[in-house]
């Protein structure tokens, strides 16, 4: 089974319209936010609140879609079901998964605004 790519560059630009400016711009703000996203994650977990970890896990899964990081999805959706079933202690895993993959698409996204497109 092949391992799903970090960032798909060709189906973000396509969901941005082609607009690389764009992009760009939606990676940045990625950047920004997806950090203070899985912050509500880790916090609804120790809360132990499963509306907050559903909402907190739905939101990061959306702000995932325009930039196309499929395992990232995955994951952030897989929170947002354990979220609504109070599963904590799966979900403390799946959270450590979101981790590794948020580092892996930061990096990816960090390397194209840095870089720019190739031709």
């Amino acid at each position: 089974m092949d391992t799903p790519a970090v960032f798909i560059l060709s189906e973000a630009l396509d969901l941005a319209d082609g607009d690389q400016e764009l992009l760009l711009t939606l990676a940045e703000l990625f950047l920004q936010e997806s950090p203070k996203d899985v912050a509500a994650v880790r916090a609804a977990l120790a809360r132990q609140d499963c509306d907050g970890l559903t909402a907190a896990a739905h939101k990061l899964k959306g702000s995932v879609l325009p930039i196309c990081a499929p395992r990232l999805f995955e994951h952030a959706q897989r929170l947002e079901v354990l979220g609504r079933h109070g599963e904590f202690a799966e979900a403390v895993s799946v959270c450590a998964d979101v981790d590794r993959c948020l580092a892996e698409v930061h990096a990816a996204l960090r390397d194209l605004i840095a870089g720019g497109y190739s031709s």
